[in-house]
């Protein structure tokens, strides 16, 4: 028995959208709660010199807060998956965004450097197990032909999310401290997680008969995908940790300066080359099988000498050019890789796979990374250490071309 991993005209499968029920549209709200998701995750990036300091930690002690977070966030985000491909995707996004929130609010009572990592991991049960159910409802949610797009929209939050958080801890710790921040961050979620229980949503996603997961769990397209992503989530957790410590301590911009730029970078270029992604690999995708692989490919490797080069040069107006340019064309791969990942297995296992993907993505990509660049960092500096999330960045590039050639051109046999 074979499997065509995309349709001949679409170059999607043709899995069927699920039928939506009553209740809040999805893709609104699912924006506006991942943006709060990575406000939350990230808004203690922007607050490490302070936290660095109360606790005396080192960098490479720093780079714990984004290992503790998402090794927990991997564990959640797998266990999830299977939970929501048999109960429905409603239920797990509910209790997540609820576990996240009352986590972000807890960060700020910690009275010990121990505490905070116990609060962070907690934050990453919640948002392990909303990421892969989230994805699941949306792909369900729009037909195959704008699932890009509306992935693209979704990350949007994501983008403006990341960017506000570390503004966020940026500009704010410093005058109210950061366990105000904290409190400031956590608060809204709680009331979205309130809006999550009434979503459209189907109780459960079709489960038509099918191989079993493993068969595409272990498919070599799938195995690729998810090398690309292992090494794209790598380059994008070391760039978003260490920017601040980038842009402030080392090329010198001031606070200010430092966090209207990546409000600007985050609101422009991260936000739109989310969406450009999710057009562009809908785009492709309507002339040939692997459209939005290929998107994600072209997009790494034309990012790649613009990275090296901003990395490399000293001087402010073109650095800041530079990381502009660099930001937009990496943005593009957080539109379409959802995409990607639903393409490569039918709706019973959609949950499944994606919540694999993220598992592997942050423990072998997000978790690392932080502390990675940060033991490089503390031998050389932050900008030599960051070229090894750039070489990241061009090896998940070519893994995406080959995964969009193998979609092309090959059947997965099962």
């Amino acid at each position: 028995m074979t499997l065509v991993t995309a349709a001949p005209a679409a170059g999607t499968p043709q899995w069927t959208t699920a039928p939506r029920t009553r209740g809040i549209a999805p893709l609104p709200l699912l924006t506006l709660i991942n943006f709060f998701n990575y406000l939350d995750r990230q808004v203690v990036y922007g607050m490490t010199p302070m936290i660095g300091e109360y606790f005396s930690l080192s960098k490479f002690q720093l780079g714990w807060l984004a290992l503790v977070n998402l090794l927990v966030f991997a564990v959640s985000s797998l266990a999830s998956g299977p939970i929501a491909d048999r109960f429905g995707p409603r239920k797990v996004i509910f209790f997540g965004v609820l576990i996240w929130s009352i986590a972000t609010l807890g960060s700020a009572v910690s009275n010990s450097f121990t505490m905070l990592l116990i609060f962070r991991g907690l934050v990453g049960v919640g948002e392990g197990a909303y990421g892969p159910s989230a994805n699941t409802l949306l792909c369900a949610a729009a037909p195959p032909s704008k699932r890009g797009r509306a992935l693209g929209i979704y990350n949007v939050g994501m983008a403006l999310g990341g960017t506000s958080g570390l503004v966020l801890g940026t500009v704010l710790a410093p005058l109210i401290g950061w366990r105000a921040v904290f409190l400031i961050a956590g608060a809204p979620s709680v009331l979205l997680a309130i809006g999550s229980a009434f979503v459209a949503a189907p109780d459960r996603i079709p489960r038509p008969v099918t191989l079993p997961a493993r068969a595409y769990l272990l498919a070599p397209t799938y195995v690729l995908a998810l090398g690309g992503g292992i090494l794209a989530t790598f380059g994008a957790s070391a760039l978003i940790f260490w920017a601040r410590w980038m842009l402030i301590e080392e090329r010198h911009l001031s606070v200010t300066v430092a966090s209207v730029f990546m409000v600007i970078v985050g609101l422009v270029c991260g936000a739109g080359g989310v969406v450009a992604g999710g057009y562009a690999g809908d785009a492709f995708n309507r002339r040939r099988r692997g459209g939005h692989a290929l998107s994600i490919g072209l997009s790494m490797a034309l990012a790649f000498p613009f990275g090296v080069a901003a990395l490399l040069i000293t001087g402010k107006v073109v650095f800041m050019a530079l990381i502009a340019v660099t930001t937009f064309l990496l943005s593009v791969y957080n539109g379409p890789s959802a995409a990607v990942v639903d393409e490569l297995g039918p709706p019973q296992f959609a949950a499944t796979l994606q919540a694999t993907f993220m598992f592997g993505i942050h423990v072998l990509g997000n978790a690392p990374a932080a502390s990675v660049v940060g033991w490089v960092a503390d031998r050389s500096s932050v900008a030599v250490a960051l070229q090894v999330a750039m070489a990241a960045f061009l090896a998940s590039g070519i893994l995406f071309l080959v995964v969009a050639r193998r979609q092309r051109r090959e059947l997965t046999v099962a």
